[in-house]
């Protein structure tokens, strides 16, 4: 990037990161149809400023990371990110604002959630002892990336690089677990992960089982991905 003629590439702009702040405004135009996007900014100081948007909203879209099931705040580093997350959703899926709004979730970041669940069971967060699907771990005993049916206290790092197992999988005599089944016991934990916390978002407390009117539209996403979010996007388009 120090090199006078560097030029980014498309993945260069897509892996930037640049803080919301305030409300920005975007208009797309798409088959002839004008979409005017309002993009407010999630941090607690930045939402007093999101009631200046909910007038006449045609659809709500909330953008929660996956892979921040065991992050803190920013601004409070007791509050852990998913929670609050929720929270919030589930307090504006239920507003008057919204009725006649669509609702649609995008759960985030998903290959960032993918590789975390091998260094931090979702089960190890206090916030998420409930969980009940499988974890990846690393043998502890030798080293190698074989697996074990019991949970771990605390999730283990290789060593050496590699791969990461899940705990049900059955090892092949040298340790290491067969790519077949390597591969259905990964999608398994991504899949029983990625569930568990769509469950949480759209659960609702018992005295709102009622309040929330509208659909919502859920799917997993990975920003970096511009052919995942080009489908996401038409799809969405012609929902």
């Amino acid at each position: 990037m120090s090199d006078p003629e560097y030029t980014p590439s498309e993945e260069d702009v897509l892996l930037c990161r640049s803080r919301t702040i305030g409300i920005v405004k975007t208009v797309l135009e798409i088959d002839k149809n004008e979409f005017n996007i309002f993009d407010v900014g999630g941090q607690r100081n930045e939402r007093r400023k999101w009631i200046h948007c909910f007038d006449e909203v045609t659809a709500v879209i909330f953008v929660a990371a996956l892979s921040e099931y065991d992050q803190t705040l920013f601004e409070d580093s007791s509050q852990n990110r998913m929670v609050e997350a929720i929270e919030i959703f589930r307090e504006h899926s239920t507003s008057s604002w919204f009725k006649t709004s669509a609702l649609i979730l995008f759960l985030n970041k998903s290959d960032l959630f993918e590789h975390k669940l091998g260094k931090k069971p979702i089960s190890s967060v206090e916030e998420w002892d409930d969980y009940q699907g499988p974890d990846y771990v690393v043998n502890p005993l030798t080293g190698t990336h074989g697996c074990l049916r019991l949970g771990l206290s605390r999730p283990v790092r290789a060593s050496h690089g590699g791969r990461l197992l899940p705990r049900t999988c059955t090892p092949t005599a040298d340790g290491q677990a067969p790519d077949a089944e390597l591969q259905l016991q990964q999608q398994e934990a991504f899949d029983q992960g990625k569930n568990y916390f769509l469950k949480k978002f759209l659960e609702l407390p018992d005295d709102k089982q009622t309040e929330r009117s509208s659909d919502v539209y859920t799917h997993v996403t990975c920003a970096t991905n511009t052919d995942n979010v080009r489908k996401v996007c038409c799809l969405e388009i012609y929902i």
